[in-house]
């Protein structure tokens, strides 16, 4: 059952209290007890030096060779009371001896040092292919300032809600540079709790348009985690609220050619685009604030999934009635009211949450059926996350709206490039048509250098 060996250097002594410590009964157990032998731990620490036990039954799972153990008690837990449990160890998955453990940590080692190798020289084929993608702009060569005008922010003809949102984030993304050159991640919460205007999936594909029209760029900052590679270590795709951004031109120039391109034509269209996203962005502020309402000041949870359409529509309900002040008011009363009825009924804190819509929508219908009772305008308190799109998009929409009355009735031979209004008689047609074509037709390149947009528009070359 077992075999020692003793080193040559052993005395008697040792030879003799290494045979009585290890050799067993047949039936179990030891023939002697240690304390018969003599002290413990000078016993265990004597016989390391010079002997090593062998266990016969049981063997190396690797070289089969029979294991070593130290001491009665690593015996009893490989080989069992009688040391002969070989079959239990084998169906466990075996144990090893301590060469082929040292050889099998030994080979973990090495394939560990030759795996972070291999993701150092992966990571340094990484590096080098996002530092093309930056200094080349993107995927492909991004397009330049005179084209981005021409392309504008929408996909067709015809004006889709995602060019006006575009336009509003791009806004956003101006007012932010204008105070640090890097624009942050829309889902790096600790600087944008809740994005830039919307939740990220709806930000994510804004992003994305003004990257493919060449508005923004990807900022330096950025680094390969937020890229996702191919097999051969090439940039494959990212999520554009994912990386820290830039604007492609400075502030200054961004704003011009966003402000040509609302105002160079359908800027009716595109204002009216904008009041319609500023409402958009107050009923998600108003939502954010009720429900942060609810969780800081009463401690109960947000609105539940089941009633947050019913939320939303109460909300934009009442601003087409209210202004947002009111609006805050009225949902402020609306929680508190629902406070108050939990704690008389005694229910559960979500009941509260539930009944705040529903008083809501009770509010805004008495609010609307006593045109003569005073609404007060309440504010929002300041540490109140209000999303960086709201005021900017109030600010470009009062900017616009300047711009526009500068532009009404502008004398012609005063100006090189048509304004809105101009733009908007010349395709009504008409013999007022027919003098502003001739004007802008005596341009020529001038009015194309000048503004390429109108490279598209064939109306001013008619006759030429």
């Amino acid at each position: 059952m077992l075999r020692l060996e003793i080193l040559r250097e052993a005395g008697p002594e040792l030879v003799e209290i290494a045979r009585r410590y290890w050799t067993p009964k047949v039936d179990g157990g030891w023939a002697e007890p240690v304390a018969a032998i003599g002290s413990v731990w000078k016993i265990t620490a004597d016989l390391e030096k010079v002997c090593t036990a062998y266990l016969l039954s049981t063997e190396c799972s690797a070289c089969e060779a029979p294991l070593s153990v130290a001491n009665r008690s690593g015996a009893v837990a490989l080989g069992g009371h009688d040391l002969r449990r070989s079959a239990a160890r084998r169906s466990m998955g075996g144990a090893e001896c301590s060469a082929c453990a040292r050889e099998r940590e030994a080979e973990r080692e090495r394939e560990h040092r030759e795996a972070l190798e291999r993701e150092r020289k992966a990571e340094r084929v990484r590096r080098g292919a996002l530092t093309k993608f930056l200094e080349r702009g993107g995927f492909v060569e991004p397009p330049s300032r005179p084209e981005r005008r021409v392309i504008g922010l929408t996909d067709s003809e015809n004006e889709d809600p995602l060019g006006v949102r575009a336009a509003c984030l791009l806004y956003v993304l101006i007012r932010h540079a204008r105070t640090g050159r890097a624009l942050p991640a829309s889902s790096d919460t600790s600087a944008l709790p809740y994005g830039w205007m919307y939740p990220a999936a709806v930000e994510s594909v804004l992003l994305r348009r003004l990257f493919e029209r060449g508005w923004i760029l990807v900022d330096p900052s950025a680094v390969t985690a937020n890229f996702d590679f191919d097999e051969d270590e090439r940039i494959r795709s990212f999520a554009a609220c994912a990386v820290p951004l830039r604007l492609a031109t400075s502030p200054d120039t961004t704003l011009e050619d966003l402000i040509a391109v609302l105002l160079s034509h359908s800027a009716r269209s595109h204002m009216e685009g904008i009041v319609e996203e500023i409402r958009e962005m107050e009923v998600f502020d108003l939502y954010l604030y009720l429900n942060r309402l609810l969780s800081t000041e009463y401690r109960y949870p947000w609105v539940s999934e089941a009633k947050r359409v019913e939320l939303y529509g109460h909300l934009k309900r009442g601003l087409e009635h209210f202004s947002y002040g009111q609006m805050v008011c009225l949902c402020w009363r609306a929680v508190d009211t629902a406070a108050s009825w939990k704690e008389r009924k005694g229910l559960a804190a979500a009941h509260a949450s539930s009944a705040s819509v529903t008083t809501l929508g009770g509010k805004i219908d008495y609010a609307l059926e006593h045109p003569a009772s005073s609404l007060p305008e309440y504010s929002t308190p300041r540490s109140h996350p209000e999303p960086p799109g709201l005021s900017a998009g109030r600010d470009l929409l009062g900017y616009l709206e300047i711009l526009r009355e500068q532009q009404r009735g502008c004398p012609l031979h005063d100006r090189h490039l048509p304004c809105a209004f101009c733009l908007g008689t010349l395709y009504g047609g008409g013999e007022e048509a027919d003098l502003i074509r001739e004007h802008f037709a005596e341009l020529g390149s001038e009015a194309v250098s000048s503004r390429p947009d109108l490279a598209t528009k064939r109306e001013l070359y008619v006759g030429r």
